[in-house]
């Protein structure tokens, strides 16, 4: 009977693919109006809680695969760190459960849907005054991959 119960198992387990997470280090500025063209979006939503931040640049991209359990601190600006941690893999919505820690804030859990960016506007202020954004990706997405 066990036989039977095997494939029954293997298809209710969640699986144990690594989650590629990407984050996008992103600095905010009342100081000028230069808008990366890939953060239009972004800085609509940001100005919609904080219209005085006008400049918005990219700072730097890391992507990373974390095992489902398993954290990853990334690097931002002047040592501040975010730790995001894989809580959860992809359930039936295709959504991944995070936990991530900005700089200056409690640790924030949600969950994402594969190629969707959740933006964080940090506490933190640079040293010439610019607002540090995180932006937060996972992707579960396992579309493409061959099977053996």
């Amino acid at each position: 009977m066990s036989g039977a119960l095997a494939p029954i198992l293997l298809v209710l387990c969640p699986t144990d693919d690594p989650v590629r997470v990407t984050v996008v280090v992103v600095l905010a500025t009342d100081a000028d109006a230069k808008v990366d063209p890939k953060l239009v979006d972004l800085a609509r939503q940001v100005q919609k809680r904080d219209d005085k931040l006008t400049g918005f640049v990219i700072h730097a991209t890391e992507a990373k695969s974390v095992a489902v359990g398993g954290s990853h601190t990334f690097a931002l600006v002047e040592k501040q760190e975010l730790k995001v941690t894989v809580a959860r893999a992809k359930d039936a919505d295709g959504r991944v459960s995070l936990t991530i820690k900005p700089p200056g804030l409690e640790n924030v859990t949600y969950g994402c849907v594969c190629d969707k960016f959740f933006p964080v506007v940090t506490p933190h202020r640079t040293k010439d005054g610019k607002v540090l954004i995180v932006a937060v990706m996972a992707k579960p997405c396992t579309a493409g991959k061959k099977k053996d």
